[in-house]
């Protein structure tokens, strides 16, 4: 299981095409002998209780805040669409396991089984955990809740119609808690969101009836992607063809919408689309008209593409709890967790618990698993290291980290204040197009008049060979240069080093200048072996980046805490050249601080950089279309990037630009013509991730590419498993990069940090485009993007954040704290005197290392 969470705001009828509009109309011959279009469910802490199904009226009530038995409001309810009706997840699996269902029977009866069970042990665990809050505006405090209530809605199918068995579990926003109804705190929710998917995963890749099943007929289970292995191949032609019809809906869609402003397409138009969508992406098949016909029909796809039963295979092993390795488990699950944040709560450790547990390959009682998970998390928060040490802290804010994630900090701390005394170390600070790649150039010009070598190391090889390129000095990726020096990282996180003997490009001398480029980017771990490197060597170092752009992807705030310790060795540069508008320079700087950000908003919509959408696959449209003809096109999440570059290639084939001749694992069609990224450093290859390439010819299914590198030539299983489509790009794959004209895709994903960097792209023009109901609406959109700040800035920023949140959204009420709950003084470990660590910055003799 995995995915995000959606909280759900709007009019109650308006859910039941929600949930309708995620699968096929096909489901709807799977559902006709069914008594509803959702299961209902109330539980306690103490269990839970299926109650009768709701039809569409009765579902719609429910996601109002009504009883559904009385028709009684659920205590004061909110009348505006702008209120939260529900939150969601979707317990979901590999597309493989809905494969072996469709061969097998037997296999979807335990599937469908282990779905429901894993559903319905989430509930429980929310009823557990979940919180509201009480008391007056300003002095309110956290209570569990009483009782929730859920309901389940099951798909057979995506919206595309191919198997993607899925339960849609809502939980609704009014619980029941000391004495009355209530609103659900949907931010303790969202936190858990680690715990949520943890728990639905391994409740599906340890049941012993579903495993059963699917070694009944062959088929075995990849331990950490879980994927059936037998199948794996046939995955991407089902995903091919399920992004092609996903696409054709979404036209028929925008044309309908473009023709009909203001109106919403009905259920009898949308079976419509479904019907015609799967002609034209399969016009020499017969569209099913049945759930069986459907069935038999993805099981004839299996057989063309060249499946073969396979031969059933050996016994399940059973995990035992009483043979785990507990401590060797509390140890995986801290490494990892400190590998990917500086802080955690409780529900994180619980999801690192069951994943550990789902890799084992074993299969084990849902209530054994369940006892073993819950000892285990509790094993690892007592083993953490509290940041605050308060009795009213609540369960989901990030309160715990350990000793090794702090004293990595303190490290870069004491060696950045070293420097700063020793006037070996120098930061470079400034905006987006302020030259500080021009002014590196300069410095690297005088370093070699000094006799001196400048190394630039970034976070990336793809930002090493643009900074080599920009600055003519020697430029690797920091991963590179820390493994010529021998630094290793496992899978899991943890840091070795061995001996090693570094190439003549990677060795540092005394008094050369190691270049940190893109110094926000880097991780807290990079950034002590790198410090460490430089102090072995006696070189100088310096920090060049933007605190203001897209931060590290885990522990971060390196450059802050340069910024911070080493004050007088720091370099601003303010101005901004990058911009053929110097108003629009302005605005940018503006953006950057997130100072009035409605007004900011107001100018960009008068000057027509603001775009409007009555709808996401309006947008979705405009965008692929900006990107088809070469425009820099940055989205937030890998999946608006995916639709983006989908729809983009088919607005470039209808017009004979390019080809399809071969298909990727992830379901893409590529062909010659198109532009690519590759997504893996291949030394062999030459190529670097995120580099990105356009297609010149095709055989058996490698790729003949040319880049700015040159031409190269990709193999065909590079091909399937590490090539996309790149007409769109993530703001991470945007970041370094200067084009004439950028469009940013603004909603619910962003954050300050990724707008920023996309609205900064652009000499000549960059434009915003957000899905809004109106002017206000998109403004509104647009402030709550510029005040949201995601970044992981180490454990002394979560040390900060953690207190301001338990002012925010109240303490935990004493009479329900850790203590009440059960959970013993002495396992409530006292925090270090200072998490933060500050010592105190030593004054300098001003910036710059003699260049």
């Amino acid at each position: 299981m995995h995915g995000g969470m959606k909280i759900y705001r709007g009019a109650a009828a308006a859910a039941r095409h929600y949930v309708e509009a995620d699968r096929s109309r096909a489901d709807d011959y799977y559902l006709a002998e069914g008594s509803g279009i959702a299961m209902h469910f109330a539980a306690t802490p103490d269990g839970i209780d299926r109650r009768a199904d709701m039809d569409g009226d009765t579902y719609e009530r429910w996601v109002a805040g009504y009883d559904v038995e009385t028709g009684l409001a659920k205590g004061r309810l909110r009348k505006d669409e702008k209120g939260v009706r529900f939150v969601e997840v979707t317990v979901n699996g590999p597309k493989t396991w809905s494969l072996a269902a469709a061969l097998h029977p037997e296999i979807a009866k335990a599937y469908d089984a282990a779905q429901m069970a894993a559903a319905e042990e989430i509930v429980g665990w929310l009823a557990s955990h979940a919180t509201t809050r009480v008391g007056p505006r300003g002095n309110q405090v956290q209570i569990p809740v009483e009782q929730v209530e859920a309901a389940v809605v099951r798909h057979f199918t995506s919206r595309a119609g191919d198997p993607h068995r899925h339960l849609h579990l809502q939980i609704n926003a009014r619980v029941f808690a000391d004495g009355k109804w209530r609103g659900l705190h949907t931010v303790g929710v969202r936190d858990s969101l680690e715990a949520i998917n943890g728990i639905g995963h391994a409740a599906v890749m340890t049941n012993p009836e579903f495993r059963e099943a699917l070694a009944r007929h062959g088929f075995t289970l990849d331990a950490e992607t879980g994927e059936v292995t037998e199948l794996a191949e046939f995955a991407g032609a089902f995903s091919a063809r399920a992004k092609q019809i996903e696409a054709n809906i979404d036209t028929y869609e925008a044309e309908w919408r473009t023709d009909h402003p203001g109106e919403e397409p009905g259920p009898a138009l949308r079976q419509t689309w479904d019907r015609r969508a799967w002609a034209d992406a399969r016009p020499d098949k017969v569209v099913p008209t049945s759930g069986e016909e459907l069935r038999q029909r993805w099981v004839d796809e299996l057989h063309e593409l060249g499946y073969a039963p396979p031969q059933p295979g050996a016994g399940l092993g059973v995990l035992r709890a009483g043979a785990v390795d507990r401590d060797g488990v509390v140890e995986l699950a801290l490494v990892r967790l400190g590998s990917r944040r500086s802080a955690w709560n409780a529900a994180d450790a619980r999801g690192e618990v069951e994943r550990i547990i789902a890799s084992s390959g074993g299969v084990v009682d849902a209530a054994v698993r369940r006892e073993l998970a819950e000892d285990l998390t509790a094993r690892v928060v007592a083993a953490s290291q509290p940041l605050l040490g308060r009795t009213d802290e609540r369960q989901h804010i990030r309160t715990l980290t350990t000793t090794e994630v702090l004293a990595v900090e303190h490290e870069i701390v004491d060696r950045i204040a070293a420097r700063a005394e020793a006037k070996s170390v120098t930061v470079i600070e400034g905006p987006a197009g302020a030259g500080k790649t021009a002014r590196l150039a300069a410095i690297r010009n005088r370093a070699v008049a000094a006799g001196r070598r400048m190394v630039v190391v970034t976070p990336t090889l793809k930002a090493a060979q643009v900074a080599a390129g920009a600055t003519g000095s020697a430029s690797y990726s920091a991963h590179w240069l820390l493994h010529q020096h021998g630094f290793r990282w496992d899978a899991d996180g943890r840091c070795t080093r061995v001996t090693a003997s570094p190439a003549p490009a990677a060795q540092l001398r005394r008094g050369d200048l190691l270049v940190i480029d893109e110094a926000g980017m880097v991780d807290q771990d990079t950034a002590r072996a790198l410090l460490t490197l430089a102090d072995e060597t006696k070189a100088l170092v310096m920090l060049v980046g933007d605190r203001h752009q897209l931060p590290a992807v885990g522990r971060g705030g390196v450059l802050d805490l340069a910024i911070r310790y080493a004050p007088d060795r720091v370099q601003q540069l303010n101005g901004v050249r990058r911009f053929s508008d110097p108003c629009y320079a302005e605005l940018s700087l503006r953006m950057r601080n997130g100072a009035g950000a409605g007004k900011v908003f107001d100018e960009l919509l008068a000057r027509r950089e603001i775009v409007i959408h009555a709808s996401d696959v309006e947008r979705t449209r405009r965008l692929a279309a900006e990107a088809s003809v070469g425009k820099l096109v940055v989205a937030d999440t890998r999946e608006q990037v995916a639709r983006i570059n989908t729809f983009a290639h088919r607005i470039r084939k209808a017009t004979g630009e390019v080809d399809e001749q071969v298909l990727t694992t992830a379901g893409e069609r590529i062909g010659v013509g198109d532009t690519i990224a590759t997504r893996r450093n291949d030394h062999d290859a030459d190529v670097a991730n995120r580099e990105l390439w356009t297609v010149v010819s095709c055989d058996r299914g490698a790729l003949t590419v040319r880049g700015e590198a040159g031409m190269r030539v990709l193999c065909s299983e590079y091909v399937r498993c590490d090539v996309e489509l790149a007409y769109a790009t993530t703001a991470y794959g945007a970041q370094g990069a200067t084009v004439a004209e950028s469009h940013v895709l603004v909603g619910e994903h962003s954050g300050a940090a990724s707008a920023y960097v996309g609205m900064t792209r652009g000499r000549d023009r960059n434009v915003a485009h957000l899905v809004a109901e109106s002017a206000d609406d998109a403004r509104k959109q647009w402030c709550d993007v510029f005040g949201r700040d995601r970044a992981d800035l180490g454990p002394a920023h979560a040390r900060e954040a953690a207190a301001e949140a338990i002012e925010r959204y109240g303490p935990m009420n004493p009479r329900y704290s850790r203590h009440a709950a059960g959970r013993s003084p002495e396992l409530i470990r006292r925090p270090e005197p200072d998490p933060g660590y500050r010592p105190p910055p030593v004054p300098s003799g001003g910036p710059g290392l003699g260049f």
